[in-house]
């Protein structure tokens, strides 16, 4: 039987590196273990990985198709988002991204529907507790923000939104609010 010991950078060597590989592969199985047994039904986990990518079609969709430059803002806030101190923020963002690059050109035309957002973050709440819930909402706004200020280019660089993506922005945040989470 093997005992020798590895660094963490190093990885295991010899006959039990597979253990380590098959370890590596589950993190996020485990993790969307975790959290299902939270009481998230299949419906409502399908909602929560979906919700970075409603959150970037509502703002980026505002104002007609989306461009690029909305995309990409969207990759950015994403791309960050994985490292979140909250693995449920870190999880869902990491599944969106690489949704992003297959999403079809019909659902890149219209606005997506907001309405099974609307209980979200009162679930995240209840099973994870408040401060889970207001990181995973203020993530979402997030990304609708960042969307909505590349859409406006140069000026929004200076934080600048144009009014069609201010008002999808309101919207979006009326349905993310519920009573016991400021913010």
């Amino acid at each position: 039987m093997d005992h020798s010991l590895w660094t963490v950078r190093d990885g295991p060597r010899g006959d039990l590196s597979f253990l380590a590989l098959d370890e590596g592969s589950e993190d996020s199985r485990a993790v969307e273990h975790a959290f299902s047994r939270c009481g998230f039904s299949a419906d409502e986990w399908r909602v929560l990985h979906d919700a970075p990518l409603r959150a970037f079609l509502w703002v980026a969709t505002a104002d007609g198709p989306v461009r690029p430059r909305e995309r990409e803002a969207c990759r950015r806030v994403l791309l960050l988002g994985q490292f979140s101190p909250s693995p449920l923020v870190g999880l869902i963002y990491g599944e969106a991204l690489g949704q992003l690059d297959v999403l079809s050109p019909e659902r890149l035309r219209e606005a997506p529907d907001l309405e099974p957002l609307r209980p979200l973050c009162e679930r995240v709440a209840e099973r994870l507790g408040l401060g889970e819930a207001a990181r995973f909402r203020r993530c979402l706004l997030d990304v609708g923000w960042r969307v909505a200020r590349a859409s406006n280019g140069l000026l929004g660089r200076l934080g600048r939104v144009r009014e069609a993506e201010r008002t999808a922005l309101e919207a979006f945040t009326e349905v993310l609010e519920f009573p016991g989470l400021d913010g």
